[in-house]
This record gives structure tokens, C-alpha cells and sequence, in this order.
């Protein structure tokens, strides 16, 4: 074998592979594998000057990674929305020969650009001619059906020179050997992001931390004190019966999309979402000792923003409601609840009822934030932003419970986070 193919005993082709595999145990980084990657073939001669490696994910509005490394530009770490990571008739696509590539399903697409290569062919080939960079080539694999999550297809890495020459014979058979191990770290990468991904989506940070750090087991909850948030919109039973499904969606996701990034802006955990109903808390504990206070910031918050989203969606035409909102401090049970093959991470207990409760109050004195006297207490808002309201009968209560309501002037003194 020829000896630039040879590290010690050990041929290049494997030691690369061999390495690869290590350094994809290793991270779980993509754009620090790349860069390794690249220096490490930097090191062993190759004349690259610029590494680019892509794949779809599963994500909820990231439809592509990809992570690029250059010589002259260092490196960079993208992401495409998901409409734009397959339309192949953009204008983007277009530019690159991976269009090309994933398309008709090829293995290698190959352009030597100081050799017969025809400007305007590619754009993108064309700006790495006028970069420098003297040869290209591109490797797809595909995965089967079965061994990754989502709509991924597989992996496209592309090499380039900027030797005198392009890359000599040794070197493509050195990159070609990178391409399949390459492909195996960059899938288990792809898998633990689609894991992070889908149970942040539907868990919450927090629960998702949770969950994926082991606590998965039935039974197994830990007692917390926490602010309780419950809401809803007003009629949205009447208009779902009277609006089409495509406006009633785009409403739903409207006003959910405003809740639910608010609470979460403000630190707390969603933890349901029942139709157009909000499950969130917000834990006592080191890193939030103030809770109440600041679930009460967020609740001002999110009906100014929810007033603002109302104006707008009246301008265009489109149907609004208005939030409901009820407040609550208590101890709840926080874990997993369920079956033996499913769980719920949640909270319970005669807290969290109470809480519900609080809500519905809303609707009975015409308020759209409603706080127990626990919650008032705690937050330090008695006779500030929080005004009393009297004792009211709670359905499945024993006893009559003292209200608070948010004073209107509150929600035109505090200015958005």
C-alpha cells in the first residue's frame, strides 16, 4: 500500500475510520466533530479547505443542521426552517450540486475545479473558484428505513481542496473512508437531538431534564411548593362550534403560542395543555425564591400581549377571546403518574384542584386573573396589584376561600419583559 496511505503500522483508511468512531462516542456536538475532523485531516496531508456536513432533523421548526468548517472562514454551525430544507426549485438549491445529489439519489457527485470544470454550472462552484479552492467532492449516505426518527434521509458530507491540484488519488480514497463512520456518529447525534428535541416539545425544559436523567419509573414523584397556574380563553366551546377547523387552529395556536412562550420567558413550566386550557408552575426552590411574585409578573405580561394580539387579529378580521387566569400556592406531588407502560409527568393534589377552581372564578366576577389569599400573601401584592375580591364557596372545597383580584391600573403601570 502506498506509504502516504500508512500511519505507522496502520493504514490511514482505518486509522481515520477508528478515530472518527472514538471522537463520535466522545461528543455529541456536531460542529466540534466537524472541526476535529477537519484538523485531524489537515494533519494527515489532505489538502482540504473546507468540510461542510448536513442532514435533516426532527424538530418542530428546524427542518435541516448542517456545520461548515473552512480555512479561511472557520467554522459555522446553521439550521434550516423546515419548508426550506427540501424545495428544491429554490433558488439556493439550485446554486449547489447537492440539489443534484439528493435528488437522484446519488452516492458521490465529484468536480475538479482546475481541471475541465465549466463555469456556471454551479453557482456555488463557480464563488469556490473564485475562493480558491481548487476541487470538490460530495458523498451522500442514505439511511435505512427504520434507524433514525422523523423524515431524515441521511447525511451529505462534502470535501474541498485548496491544493495547487485538487486532491490526489490518496486523499480521496482517505475521504471516502471518513464517510460512513462519519455517517454512523452524525445518525446517533441526529437520534439524541430528536430525543432532546420531541421531549422538550411536548414536556417542558424542566420534565424533559427529568425524564431523560432517568426519572421515568411509575410511582416515583417528590413533594414541591409551587405557584400554580391554571387558564383558559373565554367561549372557546361556542367558537369551536362555529368556526371552520383552519380558523379555529390558527386561532388556537395564536393565543397558545402568546401564553405559553410568556410563561416560559418568565421561568415556568408548562406542564399541560388541555385544548385551549394551560397546566403551568412555578417552583419554589433555590433558583426561584420568589415564585408567586414573579407568576404574578407573568400573568400582566401575558394579558398585555394577549391584548395586543387581540387588536391585532380585530384589524385583520379575524375572531379574538380573552384569557382567564387563576393563581394558587400550595404543595403538590411532581412526577410520574400513570400505568406501567404510560406515564404522565405531572402535578396533584387537592392544590392543584384548588387551582382549577380559582379559574373558573374568573368568569363569576368578571376578572381576568384571580389569586387565592395563599398566592396574595406570598407574592406581596395585598393592596398593591392585588385587591380583595371577598370569600367565595369553591366547588369540592370545604371551606369558603378568600379571593384576590388583579387590579385593572396593574396591567397599564407594568411594561412588557
Amino acid at each position: 500500500m502506498d506509504a502516504q496511505l500508512r500511519s505507522g503500522d496502520e493504514p490511514k483508511t482505518s486509522a481515520i475510520a477508528r478515530w472518527i468512531a472514538e471522537t463520535g462516542v466522545a461528543t455529541a456536538d456536531p460542529a466540534e466533530l466537524v472541526r476535529r475532523l477537519a484538523e485531524r485531516l489537515r494533519e494527515d496531508g489532505v489538502s482540504l479547505g473546507r468540510l461542510w456536513v448536513g442532514a435533516d432533523i426532527l424538530h418542530p421548526t428546524i427542518g435541516a443542521r448542517t456545520v461548515s468548517w473552512s480555512r479561511r472562514h472557520g467554522l459555522e454551525a446553521t439550521g434550516f426552517g423546515r419548508s426550506e430544507r427540501r424545495d428544491f426549485d429554490h433558488p439556493q438549491w439550485r446554486a449547489t450540486p447537492l440539489r443534484l445529489v439528493l435528488s437522484q439519489r446519488l452516492p458521490e457527485f465529484r468536480r475538479r475545479l482546475v481541471a475541465g470544470y465549466e463555469r456556471g454550472e454551479f453557482a456555488l462552484l463557480d464563488s469556490f473558484l473564485a475562493d480558491g479552492l481548487t476541487d470538490y467532492l460530495a458523498c451522500a449516505v442514505y439511511f435505512p428505513e427504520g434507524t433514525v426518527v422523523g423524515d431524515t434521509a441521511g447525511m451529505v458530507v462534502t470535501f474541498a481542496s485548496d491544493g495547487p491540484e485538487g486532491f490526489g488519488e490518496p486523499e480521496i480514497e482517505l475521504l471516502r473512508a471518513c464517510v460512513q463512520p462519519l455517517a454512523l456518529a452524525w445518525r446517533s447525534i441526529l437520534l439524541l437531538d430528536a430525543l432532546r428535541a420531541v421531549a422538550g416539545t411536548y414536556l417542558g425544559a424542566d420534565v424533559a431534564d427529568r425524564v431523560l436523567a432517568g426519572r421515568i419509573a411509575r410511582g416515583q414523584v417528590e413533594t414541591i411548593r409551587a405557584a400554580i397556574w391554571f387558564s383558559d380563553l373565554e367561549g372557546f366551546t361556542g367558537l369551536a362550534d362555529t368556526l371552520p377547523e383552519d380558523r379555529l387552529v390558527a386561532l388556537l395556536n395564536a393565543y397558545a403560542g402568546t401564553v405559553l412562550d410568556t410563561i416560559v420567558g418568565f421561568g415556568g413550566e408548562v406542564l399541560k395543555l388541555m385544548g385551549d386550557g394551560v397546566l403551568a408552575i412555578f417552583p419554589l426552590d433555590e433558583q426561584h425564591e420568589a415564585p408567586c411574585r414573579v407568576a404574578l409578573d407573568a400573568a400582566v405580561a401575558t394579558l398585555q400581549r394577549v391584548d395586543r394580539l387581540g387588536a391585532e387579529r380585530r384589524a385583520a378580521g379575524q375572531p379574538t377571546t380573552r384569557l382567564f387566569v387563576g393563581l394558587h400556592l400550595g404543595e403538590v406531588l411532581y412526577g410520574n403518574i400513570g400505568s406501567a407502560d404510560r406515564l404522565d409527568f405531572t402535578v396533584l393534589g387537592p392544590a392543584v384542584n384548588e387551582a382549577a377552581r380559582i379559574e373558573r372564578m374568573c368568569r363569576t366576577v368578571d376578572r381576568p386573573v384571580v389569586a387565592s389569599a395563599a398566592f396574595a400573601r406570598s407574592s406581596g401584592e395585598i393592596g398593591g396589584r392585588l385587591v380583595p375580591l371577598g370569600s367565595f364557596a369553591l366547588r369540592g372545597v370545604a371551606r369558603p376561600q378568600e379571593l384576590f383580584a388583579l387590579d385593572p391600573s396593574a396591567l397599564a403601570e407594568t411594561s412588557l419583559r
